[in-house]
């Protein structure tokens, strides 16, 4: 019983991200955008990103647990013509500035449509100082009878996240899940 009840007491709590401490656990968003013209490949609207930083412009703290959520893909135009006019499905990646265009996640998003709240979840922190968060899109969209006159198209993503700075819970998380 006592076992039972050190457990309960948090003794020997584990971790989770499900117990977040939400007083000192910030929620954030991360915004990226990215327009071309038309024609920015013959006949397309076509995006081949170099990773570039994320608005607006926030260090990414040392030690802290950034816990994505959500993320949100969208464009300027509508979803019915965006999807109509893919040839090439947009991809979105983030990287840190700090390994060298490593990706964030562990695939591309693809935004074979338009994504909204789409859950995410990923648990990240840096050991590192003076790192921010870059994304990019990879993708083409060939100009529809629906797009003629569309001068240019801009993809948005939206990234839903927590900012942990409770460095017992920080701590607690990185002994039970190792990165």
């Amino acid at each position: 019983m006592n076992v039972i009840n050190q457990n309960i007491n948090g003794y020997h709590q584990i971790a989770r991200i499900e117990d977040l401490p939400y007083g000192t656990s910030k929620p954030i968003e991360f915004i990226y955008q990215s327009t071309v013209a038309y024609g920015s490949s013959p006949g397309y609207y076509q995006w081949a990103d170099k990773p570039t930083a994320l608005t607006p412009p926030r260090p990414i703290q040392e030690n802290v647990l950034y816990y994505f959520r959500t993320l949100t893909l969208t464009a300027n135009v509508s979803e019915e013509d965006f999807t109509a006019a893919i040839t090439t499905i947009p991809q979105f990646q983030m990287y840190t500035s700090g390994t060298q265009g490593a990706p964030l996640f562990r695939e591309p998003i693809y935004m074979g449509c338009f994504l909204q709240n789409f859950v995410y979840r990923l648990a990240w922190m840096t050991t590192r100082n003076n790192e921010s968060l870059l994304a990019g899109f990879q993708g083409a969209l060939q100009q529809t009878v629906n797009l003629i006159g569309v001068n240019s198209i801009t993809l948005t993503a939206i990234v839903s996240a927590q900012e942990i700075t409770d460095q017992n819970f920080v701590l607690d998380f990185r002994k039970q899940y190792p990165q």
